[in-house]
């Protein structure tokens, strides 16, 4: 796990520009500088270093000098996190940092809890349910469903976990399971389908967490072929961030490890480090839309580019809808996609030869193929939004650049 806490560091340390100050004193009443940048931005996730810890019996939260509002922080890892509300463009902002005692009946914002069958953890968002992580061995990979959005409506699909809950015509792709991690072609084993002949992923240790600013979940899993042979180890953490229902916001960290073989990923399309399989509400009618505004698959499928959502107006709900953005430190940054009107929805940067059959995909280069030398690592790191609203409405462009672009944030004395 050292190697992965690295890199988590290493990556948040792109996204924020400020000096290496940390201290081993008390947080209380320490303060906090925000210069934002020439766009809106959107309950930015913000992160400085911190070596600091807060005693059991407190809690720990940012106050916003110009608005009086108080923001819930968490501090884990050598870091301190927190979520305020966003700021105007070009503007200023000072926090401090204050304890509060823990009231007796003391809950956390999110709660990762185990869930209500075996192998199973439960993410609840100030007392609403966001995802279940299943992890039993009685999938063939771990994945998260469901996901819900405002108002407690899943958008991603239900099928097959309940057959019952999902259209005919929506009963497709068994291994298209709401929200996952897995690919086609690791030396030419097949972790993407399941069948008789593929691998299988296994949970071989999960921990997990509760906080006020984020919950997280930490599996450690290792993937097999057919026969139980070791193909590649996999360390996955999710961090499931306390915004507002209409825009919950996670993140997901992939690391392969390389730890007894070369692992060469195989150019296929026929995978995602992060896929998703939309509701069929959503996918019925669905709009993929892209960074640079094109929409349709026809248009987009396989086009490398920093983000991508689908989205729809749900039957009797509403504008729903889920946007995955690429990290620039992720290999092949922008990333391509292999997402479908039919649904499916998955960060791909390695199917290049398939790709290349779009015309407008012509410059991609030729193989995607990619080797994982022996006690290596390649690690990825994506955000989603799950969300109200269309594009625009969801402000998907300004989530994107509090994820992608650098934000001026440092502890001031």
């Amino acid at each position: 796990m050292n190697g992965k806490i690295i890199f988590l560091l290493t990556c948040f340390g792109f996204m924020f520009v400020f000096n290496t100050f940390a201290f081993s004193e008390s947080l209380e009443q320490m303060k906090i500088q925000l210069k934002a940048g020439d766009y809106k931005m959107v309950n930015p996730i913000i992160l400085l270093p911190c070596n600091a810890t807060v005693p059991e019996n407190k809690k720990v939260v940012v106050f916003h000098d110009k608005t009086g509002k108080e923001f819930p922080a968490t501090v884990r890892n050598g870091e301190f996190v927190f979520i305020p509300e966003g700021a105007l463009p070009n503007t200023e902002h000072l926090y401090e940092v204050r304890f509060h005692d823990k009231p007796t009946e003391y809950t956390p914002h999110v709660q990762v809890l185990p869930g209500d069958e075996p192998d199973t953890l439960k993410v609840v968002i100030d007392d609403k349910l966001f995802t279940i992580y299943h992890y039993g061995k009685q999938w063939k990979k771990p994945f998260l469903w469901p996901l819900m959005s405002e108002n407690q409506v899943t958008i991603t699909r239900d099928y097959p976990m309940k057959p019952e809950g999902t259209p005919k015509f929506a009963q497709d792709h068994p291994h298209h399971k709401s929200f996952w991690s897995a690919y086609g072609d690791i030396n030419g084993v097949d972790l993407w389908t399941e069948g008789a002949e593929t691998g299988a992923q296994r949970v071989e240790n999960i921990s997990y967490g509760s906080g006020d600013a984020y919950g997280w979940i930490v599996s450690n899993n290792k993937w097999y072929d057919k026969d139980g042979n070791y193909v590649i180890t996999e360390n996955r953490e999710y961090r499931f961030y306390a915004t507002p229902e209409k825009s919950r916001i996670f993140d997901a960290f992939v690391s392969f490890i390389a730890e007894e073989k070369d692992a060469e990923f195989r150019d296929t399309k026929e995978g995602g480090i992060v896929s998703a399989r939309m509701h069929p509400d959503i996918s019925s009618k669905g709009i993929i839309t892209i960074a640079n505004g094109e929409t349709g698959e026809d248009k987009v499928w396989g086009k490398p580019t920093p983000w991508c959502d689908y989205s729809a107006d749900m039957n009797n709900v509403g504008w729903r809808g889920l946007a995955i953005f690429d990290h620039p430190t992720n290999l092949r940054y922008p990333s391509s996609w292999h997402v479908r009107k039919y649904g499916l929805f998955a960060a791909n940067c390695f199917g290049y030869s398939y790709f290349r059959e779009k015309e407008y995909n012509k410059n991609l280069p030729e193989s995607g193929n990619y080797i994982i030398k022996k006690n290596e690592t390649l690690s990825f790191r994506y955000r989603m939004c799950v969300h109200s609203g269309d594009v625009k409405t969801a402000l998907i462009t300004e989530h994107a650049r509090n994820f992608q672009e650098p934000i001026k944030v440092d502890w001031v004395k």
